[in-house]
């Protein structure tokens, strides 16, 4: 018999979870909470069957490590998503929007860490990308819990991006517990059917690269990279590689320091 789809799965176990609530006649809140706890079972036991599915719950040495990917729309014809399938080696073959207030990517990455006894480990990625309108939503909060680093876009074809990147940054500062470094990008991808945009220097966005270094500092952003071109191939090597790169630098580098205070 050919298996459920994990979206008709998850509706099923909801349609039954009412079933039963009204057979017993509970409390309305009873009832809510029952359904809640039902939903997040069901979204957990398909998010790790698909994790299983692509051969990433192998042996690491640590729990899955979360990136979140968020900003305005770019202006460009490229969604964040795109981006993170490029990193994960998958081309598309046709332009990308998302519908979707959030989705889920997976990776596994060797990574080796200076000091360490081991001269590499196995670290699982979860790159969450998060719509743009979701600034606006009450979810981010849910969104956000958990992560260790953030990914920020922005785009010179819709300059008032950058407003947006820096509204991000502080929702993330707000509703994050813990501090977590952040790293801009700028989306300036060029295609057949647009051309990258001339952001840095005199009368332009940023006057020159130090006032574009300043910014960062300003507003809390580790480091800055730009994607001017789509790159499937190059892996961890290309920019978005190079920025999720930098995060983990910065991430596994604080965690370091945490675990020689305790010594």
């Amino acid at each position: 018999m050919k298996a459920s789809h994990p979206i008709l799965r998850l509706l099923k176990g909801k349609h039954c979870a009412t079933e039963m609530a009204t057979a017993d006649e509970p409390d309305g809140e009873d009832t809510s909470e029952q359904a809640s706890s039902l939903v997040l079972q069901t979204f957990n036991s398909n998010f790790r069957t698909l994790s299983q599915e692509d051969s990433l719950e192998e042996t690491t040495d640590r729990n899955p490590l979360k990136i979140i990917c968020v900003g305005d729309y770019t202006g460009g014809v490229r969604t964040k998503g795109v981006f993170i399938k490029d990193y994960l080696g998958i081309k598309p073959t046709f332009r990308s929007h998302s519908f979707t207030s959030i989705d889920f990517y997976l990776k596994k990455v060797k990574w080796g860490r200076p000091g360490h006894l081991k001269s590499s480990y196995s670290i699982v990625l979860q790159l969450c990308e998060i719509s743009e309108m979701e600034r606006f939503s009450a979810m981010t909060k849910v969104y956000f819990r958990h992560s260790q680093g953030a990914l920020v876009f922005w785009g010179p074809h819709n300059p008032s991006s950058l407003h947006g990147a820096i509204q991000w940054r502080k929702k993330i500062k707000e509703e994050v517990s813990l501090p977590i470094p952040c790293v801009l990008i700028t989306d300036n991808a060029a295609d057949s059917c647009l051309k990258s945009v001339s952001w840095v220097g005199p009368g332009k966005i940023f006057e020159n690269e130090v006032a574009l270094d300043q910014f960062c500092k300003d507003h809390g952003f580790v480091d800055h990279f730009e994607i001017k071109s789509r790159d499937w191939e190059s892996g961890e090597k290309s920019v978005f590689g190079q920025a999720v790169n930098c995060l983990l630098d910065e991430i596994l580098q604080t965690e370091q320091k945490e675990e020689q205070t305790w010594i």
